[in-house]
């Protein structure tokens, strides 16, 4: 019963407050989530990615994320040996509460990236992003106060809630530039996005049209070859929309077993400020395709019970394995 009314109260809290833009703790994993400007910055000519998220499975109804995308590189020609223009499209699904609340995003993005040496080892890049957004509840899948009866819920019961607006969707502009930069042993990257220049308004339970709050988003990477063998990958992430405030950083370490093979196993470790919480990170790198996988450790302890939180990974980049070089850090 504790439970069932707790969930009840997470979820009138979360209906009404304003919602936050749907987040991946593989930050790295989900690029055109992160920043336009990561559209057809990676090394080969095509990419795909797949992720999944499942947050607080094992207290109720899970909040589930899932995203595609694939971006690919133009084809190349004499006049734009120092130029490079990418198409990107990308599409994200998030549930919640028993899946009676859904938001879906589509989103196609345009990156055009300079280079700024004749050696290239710097390039700079920007890139617009359009989304259509659309969110749906279904209140008949909820349960309220009101219908709490006998030791349970009664579905029958009125939840006296005015829910006119139950559906709503809207047009949207984001914007990311990325730098990065290029070395014998050593790579980094800089980039800033901001989602939301449009001010788009979204009604949803009430007749109140509401803004929906800018995000800005910057992150970092280091990518650092200590040897034929190992390689040091520092990445990090800073996020505010409103008042809601992220901060992570993290490490992971790839190992190359010897010279001829195309395996590079990834262990690593995330760090989230605000919440105190640890992200364990286990990846595989095959040739072409990269997978991985982490879980959330809880450092503030909210309830008795533990929240199970993990996210998977799969990107496919198309005639990327040249061998282990020093590429520009995992985006």
């Amino acid at each position: 019963m504790y439970k069932s009314l707790l969930l009840s109260f997470l979820c009138l809290v979360t209906l009404c407050c304003s919602a936050q833009d749907p987040k991946f703790s593989q930050y790295f994993a989900a690029p055109l989530s992160l920043n336009p400007a990561f559209t057809g910055f990676f090394h080969g000519e095509y990419r795909l990615a797949v992720n999944t998220r499942q947050q607080w499975g094992n207290l109720g109804d899970p909040y589930n994320t899932y995203s595609v995308s694939g971006d690919v590189k133009l084809v190349e020609d004499e006049n734009f040996t120092n130029s490079v223009f990418s198409l990107g499209l990308s599409g994200l699904l998030d549930e919640s509460f028993n899946k009676a609340l859904k938001s879906q995003y589509i989103s196609a993005s345009m990156s055009y990236y300079q280079y700024l040496d004749v050696d290239h080892r710097f390039k700079f890049g920007l890139a617009p992003q359009v989304s259509y957004v659309s969110r749906f509840l279904d209140y008949n899948k909820l349960t309220f106060a009101s219908q709490y009866t006998d030791g349970g819920f009664d579905n029958s019961l009125p939840n006296y809630l005015d829910l006119k607006n139950d559906k709503t969707s809207y047009f949207d502009v984001n914007i990311g530039g990325n730098f990065s930069a290029t070395f014998d042993h050593v790579s980094f990257v800089l980039g800033y996005a901001h989602y939301h220049l449009t001010k788009p308004q979204e009604t949803l339970l009430n007749n109140t049209n509401e803004y929906v709050p800018s995000r800005q988003t910057v992150n970092f990477g280091m990518l650092y070859l200590l040897s034929n063998y190992l390689d040091l990958n520092v990445t990090g992430v800073y996020n505010v929309q409103r008042n809601n405030k992220d901060t992570i950083l993290g490490t992971v370490v790839g190992l190359k077993p010897n010279d001829e093979t195309r395996l590079k196993l990834n262990f690593g470790m995330w760090f989230k400020f605000n919440e105190a919480s640890f992200y364990p990170y286990l990846g595989v790198t095959m040739g072409d395709v990269s997978a991985g996988l982490n879980y959330t450790v809880y450092g503030n302890k909210l309830m008795s019970a533990t929240p199970r939180t993990y996210e998977l990974s799969l990107i496919y980049r198309h005639n990327n394995f040249k061998g282990f070089k020093v590429p520009c850090p995992k985006f």
